[in-house]
């Protein structure tokens, strides 16, 4: 019977069964056999004797058009970089597919509004973390997800800081209430907001500077599948973008932020503005 070893295998099947069945030590086994301790341990910790599988269980290569459509509202939401986009599809979203893959996915560039400048760059050039951005989507979810909901987001331009969250019902008081827990989290000290031009986001807010955004294109997204088989890692919609919320600005660090989260970039800047 013919078989098949990896190219670099250093023991066959039956010297592996040896391994296993055998009372010897770990070091004794190595000098009789000529392999090396790692190898010995290896295999008598396997209950197998053939090579593994070097391929993956589940080879992610196509994405539902539902998928792509949602992974490129987050990065023109969060304004990502592929490899911070990588970061939150994977561990975020719960979509196990490679760089190259999601790279084949995304919008073209032309296509895609451009960021203002952000992190130490924007600071060297005398910009100043003290504004947020108010946005307001509908979406239209399937009865499994309970139809109807509301997604209110804000952003710090400056570092990329985000706080969102989903309501299955919308009011003036309950928006004003989301901005009071939007402004006790954000760690920069906000004295201007931008909302766009929808009803839910003409608030008042005292002693702040408020100007108005053009409304979005499409104020309502649209889901025809329910949101657990887009995204693996989905519970309900309000704990989703909680939770993409906290991943984002505390999990992974940034080159543009001095190698720093956007959390912790606003830590910082505030830390040093500090008077002494």
């Amino acid at each position: 019977m013919e078989i098949k070893l990896h190219a670099n295998a250093t023991t066959t099947p039956r010297v592996r069964r040896y391994l296993q069945q055998s009372d010897k030590s770990d070091r004794e086994l190595a000098k009789e056999l000529g392999i090396s301790v790692t190898t010995v341990r290896r295999w008598r910790n396997r209950e197998q004797t053939g090579d593994r599988h070097t391929t993956p269980n589940v080879v992610h290569k196509v994405m539902r058009l539902e998928q792509v459509a949602l992974v490129n509202a987050l990065r023109d939401t969060l304004y990502a970089p592929l490899d911070e986009l990588l970061f939150m599809v994977n561990e975020g979203l719960g979509i196990p597919i490679s760089r190259a893959t999601l790279n084949r996915y995304l919008r073209p560039a032309h296509q895609r509004k451009k960021a203002a400048p952000q992190g130490k760059k924007a600071l060297r050039a005398g910009a100043v973390p003290n504004m947020l951005t108010l946005h307001y989507r509908r979406l239209s979810m399937t009865m499994d997800d309970g139809g109807d909901h509301h997604l209110l987001w804000a952003r710090e331009p400056l570092s990329g800081w985000c706080h969102a969250r989903v309501y299955s019902g919308i009011s003036l008081p309950l928006v004003e209430n989301w901005l009071q827990e939007t402004l006790s989290r954000c760690p920069a000290d906000i004295q201007c907001l931008e909302t766009e031009w929808v009803k839910w986001l003409e608030i008042d807010a005292p002693g702040m500077n408020v100007s108005r955004l053009p409304q979005a294109v499409a104020s309502t997204v649209t889901f025809t599948e329910a949101l657990r088989t887009l995204v693996p890692a989905a519970t309900e919609p309000d704990a989703l973008v909680q939770q993409l919320s906290v991943l984002w600005n505390t999990g992974k660090t940034q080159k543009k932020l001095g190698e720093s989260t956007p959390q912790g970039f606003l830590n910082a800047y505030a830390a040093a503005s500090k008077p002494r």
